[in-house]
Parts: C-alpha cells; structure tokens; sequence
C-alpha cells in the first residue's frame, strides 16, 4: 500500500509488541525524529509509536501490521527546526545561548530530533538526562552523554563514553543523595570543559526545583513543550521559551531502555551470564529501616543516615550500578562504569553486558528491578 504525505504533515504509526511494520520512501524527502530515511530502503518498525514527517511531501510504501496508522496535517517539526535554524544564523551568540533546559510532553521527541540536526551539521551535542523515569539514557539513574552520531529510531543513543550517576530509584526520596549526585554530575560536565549546546531533559517538578537546576547548571533559556499551562505557571530566572506538541502519546519506555543496555535495539547483542566473586560487596545508599520517632529515647530525634553507605544482600531482579569507588565512603560521589541484573540472589549470578567484570569492588543495590530479560 502507498501512503502520500503533502508538505509539513506526518505519518503516525503504533506498533504494538509482537507486530511488525515496514516503510520505504518511494519518492521525495521523509525523516524520524531529525533521522533522514533513504529512498528505496525498507526500514522495520516493532514495538513502537513515532512518526515520520515530511518538510517538501513524500510516497511511503508500506506493509505489515500495525494497532494505527494515520496522516496528520499537524506537527511541531517545523517550529523545532525554526529553533534550531538560530543556532546557524550569523548573529548568533552561542556562549550565551548554550544550555538548555527541556520540560513538557514530548521533551524527549524533541531533544532526540533537534539533537540530530545538530549531528547532520557535524556538530556534537551534550545531553544530560535528569528525569528518572524516562531512560532515553538509563533509568533511575543521572547522566550525561556526548552525542556524536545520528540516534537511530530503532537503535536509540550510542553509550559510549557515558557519565552515569546511579541513583537507584525512580522516585526522588533521598534529596540529600539527589543533590550531591546533582553537584557531581555538574563538576564532571565541566571538567570536561565542552563547548557545545548542552540539553537538559528534566522531570516535572516545582518552581524551587527549576530554579535550582537552573542555577547548578548555569541554564541559559527553559524550553517548554506541548504545555501551555506548564508554560505560563513555571517562574523562572531565565528566558523561557514555548514549543507546542502535536500528537503526543505517552509511551513506558523504561523497560524498553533496560532491554536496549543488555540486548541492544535489534536484540544484535548476546550479554554474558556468571557467578561473582566474594570480594564484591552490595552497598544501599541510606537507611531503609528506621524505628519509629515513638521508640526513641524522651526527647530524642531520629536523624536520617540519608548518605550513609550500608553493606547489603543482592536482591533477585535487582538491577546493580557498578561503582567506580575503591573506597566505600567515596560510593556516593563517584560515578558508575555499567550496570548488572541479579539473576540468583543465593548464588550471586548477574547478567552482565561484559564477559568479566571489571576491576572495582562495590556494586549499588537500587529499587530498579527487571524480568524481562
């Protein structure tokens, strides 16, 4: 079947699990998400919901199943390469306009496409990941990542040379762990000293939480998407600047991310399963179990150990940040070097992306767990 799309409209599509849905480009120009699709090549859609837009119009053939498929005149495309066309205008003032932080619906969408304008230019960009929940990098965790190729519909972001702080949850109830990781993420970003456009993908939270990422990072302008009401409540102490959404759907990508670390986009990897050696140890940040303020002494309060690292057991399921410590009170300030998933707790059997683990000594217990792989 051919589909026909006039200048400016997209082409949505949802594949559900275990269908599989394929397009080629007949004729004219077509793109995912800033990711320019050759003519004349079948390109295979699993497990997904995206879309495929045109700037001049284009024939798409397509075949296979899909739960829907359907053209819409509406999109942001346009807008979000306006934005970026500023980047290479004469007059532009890059060290003034270099860090960007992204809230709204369809903030990945949009980081994910102006990111490969940027890329299609010869251009890196950095991204740094703060919402918990999102995984475009990996879940639960803080992290930052050079970008220097095209991310790929299917493949998704290259992790190489990733800067990772793992913070074990989805949720952020340890503040004090959030902003000392928040404070080591910023000082390894400048030290690294960059000179790039810097995108900052954040949870929805409050103002005072903004102001603060604002202020960490050195933000230059906040970029809202698809949410106008967001827009016109968020008070910030830099320019602000308002991108609508077109045909956002809401998609759990966290599993899909975990997936993609262990088995790659296509599942093209095969990881290594085996034992651990005694002399690694399973360290939980914080006290999980406290008494009640009732069973301490008259007059006494509890103070939260919010930092304190405690030696655990390996939990089924549990997914596992290696840590780059090699002294355990130094765990919650340095990065992690991968991650692992606990496949037997009784004898301490891991899935790993290596065939042996490297030479640290420390794994971080978190609340993420996976069994689906």
């Amino acid at each position: 079947m051919e589909v026909v799309l006039k200048k400016n409209e997209e082409y949505r599509i949802e594949v559900e699990d275990g269908q599989k849905y394929k397009i080629m480009v007949l004729e004219g120009l077509a793109e995912i998400k800033g990711q320019e699709l050759l003519q004349k090549k079948w390109y295979v859609f699993k497990n997904i919901k995206t879309f495929i837009f045109t700037y001049c119009g284009c024939t798409l053939k397509v075949d296979g199943n899909a739960k829907l498929a359907y053209i819409s005149p509406n999109s942001n495309i346009p807008q979000v390469f306006s934005f970026f066309n500023t980047f290479v205008s004469r007059d532009f003032n890059f060290q003034d306009n270099k860090t960007f932080m992204v809230v709204g619906k369809g903030r990945s969408s949009f980081c994910t496409t102006i990111i490969n304008y940027f890329i299609r230019l010869h251009r890196k960009v950095l991204f740094t990941e703060l919402d918990l929940k999102k995984g475009n990098i990996f879940p639960g965790s803080l992290s930052s990542i050079l970008v220097d190729t095209l991310i790929d519909y299917a493949q998704h972001i290259k992790l190489n040379n990733l800067l990772s702080f793992y913070y074990g949850s989805y949720e952020i109830n340890n503040k004090d762990l959030w902003d000392i990781q928040i404070g080591r993420l910023v000082n390894a970003i400048e030290k690294k000293d960059i000179d790039t456009a810097n995108f900052i993908l954040v949870h929805d939270t409050d103002n005072k939480a903004y102001n603060e990422i604002i202020e960490k990072f050195k933000v230059d302008k906040v970029i809202v998407i698809g949410d106008e009401r967001m827009y016109n409540i968020i008070e910030t102490t830099v320019p602000k600047l308002f991108i609508p959404n077109t045909g956002y759907v809401y998609e759990n990508t966290i599993s899909k991310s975990i997936s993609r670390y262990f088995n790659g986009g296509d599942n093209e990897y095969t990881p290594y399963s085996f034992h651990v050696k005694y002399k690694w140890s399973v360290i939980r940040i914080g006290e999980d179990f406290l008494a009640p303020e009732s069973a301490l002494p008259l007059g006494s309060t509890r103070k939260l150990g919010t930092l304190k690292p405690n030696e655990t057991e390996p939990e089924d399921n549990a997914i596992l940040g290696i840590s780059e410590a090699k002294d355990i009170d130094d765990i919650v300030n340095l990065p992690v070097v991968g991650y692992v998933v606990v496949l037997n707790q009784t004898n301490f059997k891991i899935l790993c992306t290596q065939s042996k683990l490297p030479k640290y000594s420390f794994f971080i217990q978190s609340d993420l767990k996976c069994i689906d792989l």
